[in-house]
């Protein structure tokens, strides 16, 4: 009797075969997100809250180990999976010069996002329930963090494809699948 063989994705056979790669890699981003706010702000003790010093020193970690872990784990794990080669088919100098200090520029736009998010939310929550001032009804966990940052990604993914496609056409060219 043969057995079934399933499906390849980046050369190893996919059990996940019926889930569309985009929400694949996107549920990769949100998982690596929530697991960057668990270690990096999770993990860090301090007045929370309370002292603007220790809110700015948990927002920029949380920039500084979101942008390492895209940089070096996220981005080559999602290029293997896809079946491409690790350095990537662009040149060199178009990937340290162009590639990675916009992808810098948008994680650092999408965690302040966020926290405006976290922020937006807290405020309407004391104000729709009536909390007192210094109540945080909504904290910092992983699971809403993972959850906003892969919906943000995916939003500017989407406005970048379609703002930079339209002034360079030839920028994104499809991937034949």
């Amino acid at each position: 009797m043969l057995k079934k063989t399933l499906p390849t994705w980046g050369g190893y056979r996919d059990k996940y075969a019926g889930i569309k790669r985009a929400l694949k890699i996107t549920l990769f981003r949100m998982w690596a997100a929530g697991a960057v706010c668990f270690f990096a702000a999770w993990g860090r003790a301090g007045p929370r809250e309370a002292d603007e010093l220790f809110s700015l020193s948990l927002i920029l970690s949380l920039i500084l180990v979101m942008v390492l872990c895209d940089i070096i784990i996220v981005n080559p794990v999602i290029r293997l999976a896809s079946g491409k080669r690790i350095l990537g088919d662009e040149p060199l100098g178009w990937r340290l010069f162009v590639k990675r200090p916009l992808h810098i520029v948008k994680v650092v736009l999408l965690i302040i996002l966020i926290v405006h998010t976290y922020y937006f939310l807290n405020v309407v929550s004391i104000r729709a329930f009536g909390l007192d001032q210094d109540a945080v009804p909504v904290p910092l966990e992983p699971i809403l963090f993972g959850t906003l940052y892969g919906l943000y990604y995916l939003f500017f993914d989407l406005l970048l494809k379609h703002t930079l496609g339209r002034l360079f056409p030839t920028l994104f060219v499809k991937e034949q699948t």
